[in-house]
């Protein structure tokens, strides 16, 4: 079983494992499109039947307190009857241990407390798949009978190395994409496959499809946001998975359907036999579904998409099969936003080559006529640079309409509008009829405009419109054959919400994107010489180079932010970041009133230096450094503190995170205290780029498998490896192109057979390491020559559309049996000067 943290450098993010509780969720009211997003559907009290559920209390006892009245028809016990009991009696005392010893509080499903159990059920034994998770205080147990598994003759390994190597081979994210549709439903066999992404409103739109022949297309076509309310979501984020295995089935109620500890519904946030909204029961019925299956596609804790399966009759999926698609929902989740930076880094690259050929037009020696000439011919490059119908140009005193636009009148009327609302120079809007209500008449034509001026006084300018959204999307499937009852006029189904959806967009257009608002500045350097240009290309490189160190460090403040433990940031002495939890225990009313503060002056005038002195970089030498001290809060009250704490770079500068906590508090706090500090504790450990763990992770280590290997006897192999031509690669790719494909490789290494994923390293730059347990010389040769092969059959292409070439890598291969006579480091040193060999006899080869 992966650990953890191997989870989250595969998944490039974490599952948010925490129960859904907070929102203005409406109970006894019916439930329809105008208030689906306060359905409470995280404690329906419900379950799907094709299992049973158990919550029991988490002590000596086991004492169960909550059973689905299918109890008797799986169990062979009424639900009455098993309540009270203890839940050793029907589990037995070694398939309970066993089923415990897994860890509830991973971010990652497939991780979660599962197992297989056998129970006497009416004189015979049955076999069940059972999954554990905490809830309120209790354990939940949900089970459900293993059924005969269709898919026995599926290779995991195999297929899996399939989709790598297809997903690999795709040129961009909506190939990759439909290859993801497609191999997904050879794989389970649903009769459509869809992959669904969201806008920045929620509103979805189906990206890749695949469907049995006979099936209507569904690709292309747009869902609204309410078809999905927010708290739907906010579950998906809580499971990589959930099935619905018949439409048509009769929800089993959960007795009590009160939590005994809390006085409170029943919390079935991760319950994966929680039954499902009716709204959204009514809403497959309305499009002939019979059973489903959606995986969640999660990246940085934010939901950009789904995978959703459908089938049009019932359908079960094994549980062996279910953890798979969780591997896949976490892979295809980085690789589809590893995909996405890839192609908006193409496309920005792309449309800045239109936008400086645009630009030689205005620059060159050429006639006002011929200048419009010119432009009219590139109508469909203007157009497209920034996916707009029309596009309006005023140069010295003619004014051009291509495409789509308003006529002539409207357009100056307009531009004298916008001149009164630029905001350095730049004006663009996606609801121009709701900001300007003299462009109502033509809110059909330009819903949304951008505007960019041309010289200085604005007499010359350029303006691309967009159409209203409603009119350019498709609704998925034919709403005129929704089945829905007599006068009710907001019930959800295809047709009526899409009717509210019209309601939502209305006089609007599709959202201008970033690149396209960033072109503005390179289109504005018209009056300039092309050299300008080019050298704004150039810092728009190393701008995009400084954002992505900017993000990295980000995961330290977004740790800061979402923790519920009080949080400092701590420069050169004092307070340069604060939480509210800190505000809370130090009592200073709010987290402004912390910043900038002394630190030290927290503590008592004795203890301050010996205080202020912990905090010092010198003296913080391991990754995560704690202590108890007492201080004194705003309010005059001693407190002692628990401190953690750890040095990193922010911002250029050294600055100690600090988590503290009072000593008083209960274990509770004491268990979100220890799980923020492990969380901390890993991203110290772990690459940013690549999720792997990092240089400082190896090094501790490999002194502890050296010690380890130094009581047994037995040799420890190391495999370091570099990738060739990569200084090549970056210049032709630029930075983004290289950073993607240090992730590609990381992904790579992981998919390799036979290597323990929590001993493979980003080293450093482009190079990686991997430590070998128990492996002698030769045996060490065989897997460098196997992860050789893997990374050149990824076909990772030096210079995609124009040549065969593909990235490669050079291995060194050492293997020592440690002794009292060597050091830990001979190991390492051996492996690098065999890398350096491997280098010399021409790369995309092993030595050592």
């Amino acid at each position: 079983m992966n650990s953890p943290d191997q989870s989250n450098r595969l998944h490039n993010g974490q599952l948010n494992r925490t129960l859904l509780t907070d929102g203005d969720f409406i109970a006894n009211e019916s439930v329809d499109l105008t208030n689906c997003d306060k359905e409470p559907i995280h404690i329906p009290g419900l379950i799907q039947p094709h299992g049973v559920l158990l919550a029991f209390v988490n002590d000596a006892s086991r004492q169960i307190v909550n059973a689905s009245r299918n109890a008797f028809e799986l169990l062979g016990r009424p639900a009455e009857q098993l309540l009270g009991m203890s839940v050793t009696e029907v589990l037995g005392e070694p398939q309970l241990r066993k089923l415990l010893e897994y860890d509830d509080r991973t971010p990652d499903t497939a991780q979660l407390r599962y197992g297989h159990l056998n129970l006497p059920v009416n004189g015979e034994v049955v076999e069940f798949t059972a999954i554990v998770h905490e809830s309120d205080g209790v354990l939940i147990l949900e089970l459900e009978p293993r059924q005969h598994e269709e898919d026995q003759g599926l290779n995991d390994f195999e297929w899996i190395q399939t989709f790598f190597t297809l997903i690999k081979q795709a040129a961009n994210r909506i190939d990759a994409s439909q290859i993801a549709a497609e191999q997904i439903k050879l794989m389970l066999g649903y009769d459509r496959v869809m992959i669904y992404e969201f806008d920045t409103n929620w509103n979805g739109k189906v990206i890749a499809e695949a469907k049995n022949q006979g099936l209507e297309p569904f690709l292309g076509h747009h869902y609204p946001a309410s078809d999905i309310p927010k708290q739907a979501r906010a579950l998906y984020l809580r499971n990589w998975l959930r099935t619905i295995v018949d439409v048509h089935y009769k929800p089993v109620e959960v007795i009590p359907p009160i939590n005994s500890l809390t006085g409170k519904p029943l919390n079935l946030s991760l319950s994966v036999l929680r039954s499902v909204s009716p709204m959204h029961i009514e809403y497959l019925h309305n499009m002939g579904v019979g059973a489903t299956m959606t995986i969640s596609l999660i990246h940085d804790q934010q939901l950009w998409g789904l995978i959703t399966c459908h089938h049009y009759s019932p359908k079960y999926v094994s549980h062996r099969v279910r953890k798979l698609c969780n591997f896949l929902g976490a892979f295809f989740s980085n690789e589809f936003y590893q995909r996405q930076q890839l192609d908006e880094y193409e496309a920005e690259i792309r449309l800045k080559s239109i936008a400086n050929h645009i630009s030689t037009l205005f620059i060159g020696e050429l006639s006002e006529e011929r200048v419009h000439e010119a432009l009219s011919v590139e109508q469909e490059a203007l157009l497209a640079l920034m996916d707009a119908s029309g596009v309006a140009i005023m140069f010295g005193s003619k004014l051009s309409l291509l495409g789509v636009t308003p006529d002539a009148a409207d357009v100056k009327r307009l531009q004298e509008w916008t001149v009164q609302r630029l905001d350095d120079n730049v004006f663009y809007s996606s609801q121009l009829s709701l900001d300007n209500g003299e462009a109502q008449p033509y809110k059909h034509e330009a819903s949304g405009m951008m505007y960019l001026p041309l010289s200085e006084d604005h007499q010359e300018y350029m303006m691309w419109f967009r159409p209203e959204l409603v009119r350019v999307v498709e609704w998925a499937g034919d709403p005129a054959k929704a089945v829905i009852q007599e006068n009710d006029g907001v019930r959800l189904s295809p047709r009526k919400s899409f009717e509210k959806w019209q309601q939502v967009v209305a006089a609007t257009s599709l959202p201008w994107k970033h690149r396209e608002i960033r072109l503005l500045a390179d289109l504005r350097a018209i009056s300039l010489q092309r050299s300008r240009v080019q050298l704004q290309l150039a810092e728009e490189k190393a701008r995009m180079h400084a954002q992505q160190f900017k993000e990295n460090e980000n995961r330290y403040l977004n740790l800061m932010n979402q923790s519920s433990v009080a949080f400092l940031a701590i420069k050169d002495d004092h307070i340069a970041y604060a939480n509210a939890s800190a505000a809370r225990l130090l009592q200073t009313g709010s987290p402004e009133a912390l910043l900038e503060r002394e630190w030290a002056g927290f503590a008592s005038p004795i203890d301050r230096p010996s205080f202020k002195e912990r905090f010092q970089q010198g003296n913080i030498t391991e990754p995560l450094v704690s202590f108890q001290h007492t201080v004194t809060s705003d309010l005059g009250e001693s407190i002692l503190l628990e401190f953690t704490i750890a040095l990193v770079v922010n911002d250029g500068a050294a600055t100690v995170l600090t988590l503290l906590r009072d000593v008083s508090d209960n274990s509770q706090q004491m268990l979100s205290f220890a799980d923020t500090a492990q969380q901390l504790k890993e991203m110290l450990h772990t690459d940013p780029l690549t999720e792997l763990p990092n240089r400082r992770r190896f090094h501790e280590d490999l002194n502890e498998l050296w010690e380890a290997s130094l009581d047994t006897g037995v040799p420890l192999g190391l495999v370091v490896l570099d990738l060739d031509n990569f200084k090549l690669y970056n210049e032709i790719n630029g930075y983004q192109g290289g950073n993607l494909c240090l992730q590609w490789v990381a992904n790579v290494l992981i998919a390799v057979e036979g290597l323990d994923m929590e001993l493979i390293y980003r080293y450093d730059g482009e190079s990686f390491a991997v430590l070998l347990p128990e492996t002698d010389i030769e045996e060490a040769r065989i897997i460098a020559e196997r992860i050789r092969a893997f990374i050149a059959s990824a076909q990772i292409y030096m210079n995609p559309g124009v040549s065969e070439e593909v990235i490669t890598v050079s291995l060194g291969v050492a293997s020592l049996k440690p002794s009292q006579a060597l050091d830990k480091d001979k190991l390492l040193s051996t492996a690098e000067n065999a890398l350096l060999a491997a280098k010399a006899k021409g790369k995309n080869g092993v030595d050592g």
